[in-house]
């Protein structure tokens, strides 16, 4: 789409550079293992302490724990919300991708790809593992460098050095680069190529996502401080592994080792660092008088943990993560087209066609499209109680809902009664309030990815035939809200409302607008754009079919006159009318 940050991660064909880095690697470990001689390193293997391997094993859910976690915190804080157990198997997918599979493409942009396709805000995504990496470089470096300068002695080497010194001045030129808009703006008018601008332009867009971040100083401290528990923890992994080969290795060295030989790993010049890290663990053993052979030993275990963890991304990658699996792969059901159709990459008006275009079978498409998950026990539930009670009519029907429906959301507060015939889709994406009210023949629905949501406080009325649908964003209602007949409201953004919200009949509010400036694609092809969303404020009232359109805040206290068209705000207190609405007078006594 124009205006949006693109990247494709599909893999690319294999370059010199990278035939160039596999023989390194290949020749890095056929160097370290003849220094360690097989034999030596076979012994040291075969007396491995079964405990401290298993200590060593259960430390690596820990460590990607703690660096998902500040992963969802900064997404957090860039208008991102994930669940903690998504961030973690998004991070396990990407060991998947880093370890395992014979590809060009890293686990950090899989993930960012995968939460920026499915958010919709591939700038901010990308960000936030860019500021994720850069407050965990910046933490590691000061602590290689201070290690470095404690065991000066031990580990005074010249290509030891000039591994540091590369690794800082390549951190000071993607400081310069990603966070420095002048040097930014400057390249961007020196350089002429329409390809290097467009670049440049896409990547303006990722810059001021990340500076967006100075705002947040408590997501950056928390950032700092959480990237040293990260690597206290990787300390813990280096000294438990040693002890695993009856190493001498004390805590302080590990704490001098770890961060050297993870700077060193970092650097470009081998396939996922096989071969560079092996090396690194051999060559800072040897200097503190440990064989090199138990140092190789703790590399191979390292190894062998992130291919274990890669295992457990693959699975999930394949099995619970389809939704994962069909961003990165494009989704090539997703857009495929029939005859007559738009070529090429389209966003489908419905989420409906959407799902109907997969290549999966009926009973999937319905739980898409009704349930939101592949549980069978979901659907037998939901199937149960929307058959049996969702039609009875009279007080056993009133009665039933009321003790059973709630079964079928997220969360539903006592006291709040169904009417028969509603029509719900993704309803575990839905919170009730108390005592609420959902008259007959209404719909409400949060399809969509798992950001979208609907939200009603205590004791909102939803009158008959009433539409609440979101795809992608949220809708909020507050407390003592009313609701009337025939009302709906949509959004891919946000609607949201205060409380003592008054709407009459047959009103429409909209969150979101089609894009419509592309002459080669039809308007309904094109996708959604937002200018923000819809807020109504507390105590505001909307005669009956006012329309709302995207972007608009009506101020508290406001009403609003029967028929009207509010395409701009209204200040608090105001009285508006017409089409488009203006404001005809105040309900603030002169």
């Amino acid at each position: 789409m124009n205006g949006q940050l693109s990247m494709s991660i599909r893999p690319k064909k294999k370059t010199v550079s990278f035939y160039f880095r596999f023989l390194i690697s290949i020749f890095l470990i056929a160097y370290v293992f003849h220094k360690a001689g097989l034999g030596h390193l076979w012994e040291t293997v075969k007396e491995a302490k079964l405990n401290y391997l298993l200590f060593s094993v259960a430390l690596t859910p820990i460590l990607i724990w703690a660096s998902s976690w500040k992963w969802q915190i900064i997404l957090r804080s860039l208008g991102i919300r994930l669940s903690a157990g998504r961030c973690f198997w998004l991070y396990v997918v990407g060991y998947f991708f880093n370890t395992v599979l014979p590809t060009n493409v890293g686990g950090d942009v899989v993930r960012a790809y995968a939460v920026g396709k499915s958010t919709d805000r591939r700038a901010e995504a990308f960000s936030s593992v860019f500021v994720e990496r850069i407050t965990g470089l910046s933490v590691l470096l000061l602590m290689a460098i201070t290690a470095f300068f404690l065991a000066l002695r031990q580990l005074w080497n010249f290509w030891l050095n000039i591994a540091l010194i590369l690794s800082v001045v390549g951190y000071v030129l993607i400081l310069l680069i990603v966070l420095s808009p002048r040097f930014m703006a400057k390249m961007t008018r020196s350089i002429k190529f329409k390809a290097a601008r467009i670049l440049l332009e896409k990547l303006s867009k990722f810059q001021n996502a990340t500076l967006a971040l100075k705002a947040h100083r408590g997501t950056l401290i928390f950032s700092i401080l959480n990237s040293f528990l990260f690597y206290l923890l990787a300390v813990l992994n280096v000294y438990l592994s040693s002890l695993a080969f009856s190493s001498s290795l004390g805590l302080a060295e590990a704490f001098i080792i770890t961060p050297i030989v993870m700077v060193i790993t970092m650097i470009p010049v081998s396939i996922g660092g096989i071969g560079l890290a092996e090396g690194a663990y051999y060559f800072t053993f040897a200097r503190f008088g440990i064989p090199g052979a138990i140092g190789l030993s703790v590399a191979l275990l390292m190894r062998a943990k992130a291919l274990l963890a890669g295992l457990c991304g693959g699975i999930y990658y394949s099995t619970l993560g389809i939704d994962i699996k069909s961003e990165l792969d494009h989704d090539r059901s997703r857009h495929h087209v029939e005859l007559g159709d738009v070529k090429g990459d389209v966003r489908y008006f419905s989420g409906f066609e959407d799902v109907m275009r997969k290549k999966t079978s009926p009973l999937r498409k319905y739980q898409e499209i009704q349930i939101g998950n592949p549980q069978i026990t979901s659907l037998i539930k939901f199937e149960l109680l929307t058959t049996l009670f969702g039609y009875l009519p009279g007080m056993g029907g009133f009665f039933f809902r009321q003790l059973l429906f709630p079964l079928l959301f997220k969360s539903c507060g006592k006291g709040t009664v169904f009417g028969r015939s509603l029509s719900l889709q993704h309803s575990t994406k839905i919170t009730l309030g108390k005592r609420c009210v959902i008259d007959e023949y209404c719909r409400l629905s949060a399809q969509g990815d798992h950001n979208s949501r609907i939200i009603l406080g205590n004791e909102v009325l939803l009158g008959r035939n009433t539409v609440l649908g979101t795809r992608g964003g949220h809708i909020e209602i507050g407390d003592f809200s009313n609701i009337g007949a025939g009302c709906r409201l949509g959004t891919t953004s946000h609607i949201t409302f205060g409380n003592h919200v008054l709407l009459a009949a047959n009103c429409y509010i909209g969150g979101a607008q089609h894009r419509f400036d592309r002459l080669d694609v039809p308007i309904m092809r094109q996708g959604y754009v937002s200018r923000g969303g819809v807020t109504i404020e507390d105590n505001v009232w909307l005669g009956a079919g006012v329309i709302v359109l995207d972007g608009v805040t009506i101020g508290s206290g406001s009403v609003i006159g029967a028929g009207s068209v509010v395409t701009k705000s209204v200040p608090p207190n105001s009285i508006a009318v017409g089409v488009p609405a203006k404001i005809k007078g105040s309900r603030v006594a002169d």
